[in-house]
């Protein structure tokens, strides 16, 4: 076991996990080998010295705005109640995403709660007023922000002047569920994704100059519009099994993106690259910090489906490029994303900015 920070004086450290929405029925419903291990990560954090606590947002009656989405459930005020009366005793209030530490802060001093809270990742962008104006009051006041990327540290620099406090933590993947295996013949093509940051567009445009079928696994492409014969738009629910099985069945894995202040992508990239396969990425600055171009992926300009069908056939023809694109990024994402490195990462960050150690952060 990792020990504590020598400087902090105490032997473990209590972290309360406030997610925006539900974890506990995945983690209920979680058969080994059905999918990403929902208990890695505390697991890593237990080496570390850290013990989590799980505190998801209330459902019906006890949340009346649980069925608003994921933005409105967050805020919770009687999750933020049971904190500040139940768990005074916490050392670090984790709210993943925004929403969670709103009513927190509010309470804060009224209750004279005085357990640090930290921001893990944060909702930018978009044109929802209510986030914005949630996000101008949590992030000056919350006491760290760990965000996925450097554009994202950049942005909160600009946009709201904070310079103190925002730490770089990045992003995980399980690379014992998402292994790689041989690549198929003949060779086929995946793209996945249902964020607003997709752009499948653009690779819609260039599947007819591509001579590989193409799957899409995606409800952004509307039912009756028109495709290309050689793709195929998968719209239902998969499970994490089936998913696994659609990179399993590509050779070359497309991640067609838009310029977004979040990291649009970023899953599809790390899963992608945990299985070994070849990638074809839009330049976005919030993913540069996944990627490292012409060595784990091939990057293309935003929008540009010349480029993008270009790359998509140069891997065609170049076989080993794509072997050898896909086992650099296995090796990246081992030594950057895998659950034991993210865990350090984000463990030294728990330590610092909890209550015993020197934080760095803004105190609201």
């Amino acid at each position: 076991m990792q020990e504590a920070p020598a400087e902090s004086g105490a032997s473990r450290l209590r972290a309360l996990m406030l997610p925006s929405l539900a974890w506990q029925p995945e983690r209920d419903a979680y058969r080994p080998g059905t999918g990403p291990d929902p208990f890695e990560l505390d697991r890593q954090l237990a080496t570390h010295g850290i013990d989590t606590v799980l505190i998801d947002p209330g459902t019906g009656l006890l949340n009346p705005l649980a069925a608003r989405g994921t933005v409105l459930a967050a805020l919770d005020p009687l999750r933020a109640l049971r904190v500040v009366v139940s768990h005074r005793r916490a050392d670090i209030v984790v709210s993943v995403f925004e929403s969670a530490a709103l009513p927190l802060s509010l309470l804060r001093s009224i209750t004279r709660f005085r357990v640090p809270v930290v921001l893990w990742d944060l909702g930018l962008g978009g044109a929802w007023r209510l986030r914005e104006h949630i996000l101008d009051w949590v992030v000056p006041r919350v006491q760290g922000i760990f965000v996925l990327s450097a554009s994202q540290k950049d942005h909160i620099e600009t946009h709201w002047g904070r310079r103190h406090g925002v730490e770089i933590l990045g992003h995980s993947i399980d690379t014992e569920f998402f292994r790689p295996t041989e690549f198929p013949s003949p060779a086929s093509i995946l793209a996945v994704g249902e964020d607003i940051g997709r752009d499948f567009a653009t690779l819609l445009a260039a599947a007819p100059g591509i001579d590989a079928s193409i799957i899409l696994k995606t409800r952004r492409v509307p039912a009756g519009e028109a495709l290309p014969r050689n793709v195929t738009v998968v719209r239902e629910r998969v499970s994490h099994s089936e998913l696994r099985n659609l990179y399993a069945a590509s050779r070359i894995v497309v991640a067609p993106l838009l310029q977004t202040l979040n990291a649009s992508g970023v899953s599809t990239i790390l899963e992608a690259g945990a299985m070994g396969r070849a990638l074809v990425v839009s330049d976005n600055p919030a993913i540069r910090d996944f990627i490292t171009p012409g060595e784990t992926c091939l990057l293309v300009p935003p929008g540009d489906s010349v480029a993008l069908q270009a790359a998509v056939t140069r891997l065609l023809r170049e076989p080993e490029t794509c072997f050898q694109l896909g086992r650099n990024a296995r090796r990246f994402v081992e030594q950057h994303c895998a659950l034991p490195a993210f865990a350090d990462r984000f463990a030294k960050l728990l330590w610092r900015y909890s209550r015993h150690g020197n934080g760095g952060g803004q105190s609201g």
